[in-house]
């Protein structure tokens, strides 16, 4: 009997815990649920109730959207765009940038750019096509050629006053030094220029309106004048330069040290191709410092490697034609960084492009090459863990005036990964009360999940 008592005791309470546990899980459950079905409300509050916004969640273990807000509504993404830039990456680049196109005939060696933009870029200082070059010269006359040229410095769409910003740099067809001059000032009135070759073609302006050490540039020139105002210490400035065929020959020559002619000879179909560093590092750029003239050149070497040519409208043609006719809604897309208000996304759109290029990178390499909630890239200082915890956002941020959107994976407190897009457009907010907004939805699902 005593022994029957004490296994009734352990049935008993056993049976008490596991109704606990089990209604506590239920209840957790509905406040997860009901949380996710109220969140519908939120869009009504005052920072969203006069503007635009789409918000959608993909549970990735379910394979199901849990929750929907205006999916398939077309929006202005800004530099999410940079998520297509990456997907079309993923589907035509190799493991290593294609850095050059060369044929070779007699004792000449012919060579036209395929757009990559890590060539002497100050923080990549890829040299390598350098190396190539100077060991060629050594037994071949070198030709430089840019008949394979079939695109524009700037974008479609893009505000013509960017031409003189870091955000706005021409595109070009063999890029060399981030396509920018760096200047630098100190005190004493000394001025430091590099490359050193626009050495020659800066000058003094005392009208330049400044209060600080100051460059301007002419549109379509290369030009410059300086204001050097009321400077107390060292100060730099990047300005992008017009990259023309004539401007990246005299700076090949610059730099190589030998005789090279620019010459308008039309690519064979039997080039061959030079591939220089890792693409990792550079998609790694891209998109944590949401750097548009790598965006920008990543279409134009996909291009390249599609079609021998670099147009930006052949290969968004061919992405759509190939890709994106399978997708739910077909996206317009016009760029690679996001700089043009003609692209058109909708949030579902991004999601399935996030889940494609997830299995193309696998996830630990594509969360490492996101921007990291917290770490590292745009998110740095938003959506923060604690010490004893991992970084549980991943994505990709996007703004432009009156628009600020968000994309990317958010790994739950739990475990559970999902897939989001967020998109605010023609908002009269500042981008810092949508991002705060953005964070406290985000960061709460994280919590419950």
């Amino acid at each position: 009997m005593k022994t029957n008592f004490i296994f009734s005791k352990k049935l008993l309470f056993f049976l008490i815990f596991s109704f606990c546990f089990i209604s506590y899980s239920v209840t957790a459950q509905k406040k997860n649920n009901d949380y996710i079905d109220n969140l519908i409300e939120v869009f009504g509050e005052d920072c969203f109730k006069d503007s635009f916004h789409g918000f959608v969640l993909y549970d990735l273990d379910s394979s199901k959207y849990i929750f929907e807000y205006n999916a398939d509504k077309y929006f202005t993404p800004a530099s999410n765009v940079k998520i297509a830039s990456l997907f079309a990456a993923t589907k035509i680049l190799s493991k290593h940038l294609p850095s050059l196109s060369y044929f070779e005939k007699g004792d000449s060696l012919i060579f036209w750019g395929t757009g990559d933009p890590t060539f002497l870029h100050p923080v990549f200082e890829n040299s390598a096509v350098i190396d190539f070059l100077l060991l060629k010269s050594k037994t071949k006359k070198l030709y430089f050629s840019t008949t394979n040229y079939k695109d524009e410095p700037f974008g479609d769409g893009w505000a013509w006053e960017d031409y003189r910003t870091t955000y706005g740099v021409e595109k070009s067809v063999l890029p060399m030094y981030g396509n920018a001059v760096y200047f630098e000032a100190d005190p004493s009135c000394e001025i430091e220029v590099y490359p050193t070759i626009f050495k020659d073609l800066i000058k003094e302006n005392s009208e330049i309106s400044t209060k600080n050490f100051r460059v301007e540039r002419d549109l379509g020139l290369n030009s410059f004048e300086y204001n050097i105002g009321d400077l107390y210490y060292k100060n730099g400035k990047s300005i992008p330069f017009h990259a023309t065929s004539e401007l990246i020959t005299m700076l090949l020559k610059d730099k190589i040290g030998v005789e090279i002619t620019h010459l308008a000879y039309p690519m064979p179909e039997n080039t061959s191709t030079f591939y220089t560093m890792e693409s990792d590092e550079m998609y790694k750029r891209m998109m944590q410092q949401s750097d548009n003239f790598l965006a920008e050149q990543t279409l134009l070497m996909c291009s390249a490697e599609l079609f021998g040519t670099l147009s930006t409208r052949k290969v968004v043609e061919y992405l759509d034609k190939n890709y994106f006719n399978t997708f739910y809604n077909r996206p317009r897309w016009v760029d690679g960084s996001g700089l043009s208000r003609y692209n058109l996304f909708t949030p579902r759109n991004f999601v399935e492009m996030l889940k494609s290029i997830r299995k193309d990178m696998g996830e630990e390499k594509l969360f490492e090459t996101l921007a990291i909630g917290g770490e590292a890239g745009t998110l740095k200082r938003r959506y923060e863990f604690s010490r004893n915890s991992k970084p549980f956002l991943y994505g990709k941020t996007g703004t432009i005036s009156n628009n600020h959107c968000l994309s990317g994976f958010l790994v739950t407190k739990s475990g559970r990964k999902f897939c989001f897009s967020f998109q605010n457009n023609h908002h009269r907010e500042s981008s810092r009360t949508i991002g705060n907004k953005m964070e406290e939805i985000l960061t709460t699902i994280y919590s419950l999940y």
